[in-house]
């Protein structure tokens, strides 16, 4: 199979393998094993790391979740997050939430494409980037929109949230708002989570 994703966790796994925990836009989260990836000389994966998105494929076990990396090649590496210490520990989670909360074969491309701009904005880490707030806020939002868990709003408030989620999914402009509704909006969002019992983590 072949897939798009990002990585979230890695651990040496066996002699000189790799096991692998991403999140894909077609499969949802994939639990993978490359084998020789911790070879120096001859590993078939060379420089796979934290928060890179690859182009893979796969082979699918049939008797476990367990698949079988194949083949990877890096389309966007976003390592500069660990230059930014408070960005790195935000990112991780994101990471940890994804795998407390997606399963194996649940497509999720919205909150895939939204992941992949957030962490865009955290590498960049520029004035134009968007702040902790808003990243948590756009993923936050655009991973309960696409599990049907945002509750339906009208008039401004339904067209503002709508914007964001575009926003989000498409790396386009944030809708104009004061500064600190960001801060009210991600409690809000917490809340929900709260109330839907996602798994968080402190």
């Amino acid at each position: 199979m072949e897939t798009d994703c990002v990585i979230l966790s890695k651990q040496p796994y066996q002699e000189s393998a790799l096991l692998i925990r991403a999140f894909s836009p077609d499969c949802g989260r994939l639990d993978l094993v490359a084998h020789g990836a911790q070879k120096v000389t001859e590993s078939k994966f060379p420089g796979i790391d934290l928060f890179q998105m690859l182009s893979i494929e796969y082979k699918e076990s049939e008797k476990s979740q367990l698949g079988t990396l194949t083949q990877a090649e890096i389309r966007q590496d976003f390592s500069a997050i660990g230059e930014h210490p408070k960005h790195l520990l935000f990112a991780g989670r994101i990471a940890q939430f994804l795998l407390d909360n997606t399963q194996p074969e649940m497509p999720m491309p919205l909150s895939f494409d939204t992941l992949v701009n957030v962490l865009s904005h955290l590498a960049d880490g520029g004035p134009e980037a968007w702040t902790m707030v808003q990243a948590a806020v756009l993923f936050k939002a655009a991973f309960l929109y696409e599990n049907g868990l945002l509750p339906e709003t009208e008039g401004e408030q339904g067209e503002f949230l709508e914007q964001l989620i575009d926003a989000g999914i498409n790396n386009e402009p944030l809708p104009p708002c004061n500064p600190g509704y960001w801060t009210s909006l991600n409690r809000w969002l917490d809340s929900l989570m709260a109330y839907h019992q996602l798994k968080r983590r402190s």
